[in-house]
């Protein structure tokens, strides 16, 4: 099963799965609060992978999620399904066409991911 889980951006509450702001307040079509807004939406977060994160204090800032869509687009141009994300010490796997964290982990602390095709090393731009 698939929960979703809300980050909040400026303020305003973004479920990933819905991605509609929860205060009522819409950025302009096409605005920057838009587009970022989008862009979280269409990730999910398994309930196994948010319970690792919280598990491994592992956080990601809309920065993060922007990246990831990057290196996502990057890595589905070139027939990639299901990903490893290398971002600093923390890697995810990802099922790219669903755009879904499967699980969250720690390099140090599990050196070996199975099931993947694909490992993108992704820049944390505000880290």
């Amino acid at each position: 099963m698939i929960d979703p889980v809300s980050w909040a951006w400026q303020g305003t509450d973004l479920s990933i799965r819905g991605g509609a702001p929860s205060s009522g307040q819409r950025g302009e079509p096409g605005s920057f609060r838009q587009v970022m807004q989008d862009t979280i939406a269409s990730w999910r977060v398994s309930q196994h992978a948010n319970h690792r994160m919280e598990e491994r204090g592992i956080s990601l800032t809309a920065g993060d999620w922007r990246a990831m869509e990057q290196a996502a687009k990057q890595a589905e141009s070139k027939g990639a399904r299901d990903t490893y994300m290398v971002m600093g010490d923390v890697g995810f796997v990802v099922h790219l066409p669903s755009r879904t964290l499967v699980t969250a982990l720690k390099h140090e602390e599990h050196p070996i991911v199975t099931q993947i095709d694909s490992v993108v090393f992704v820049s944390r731009p505000d880290r």
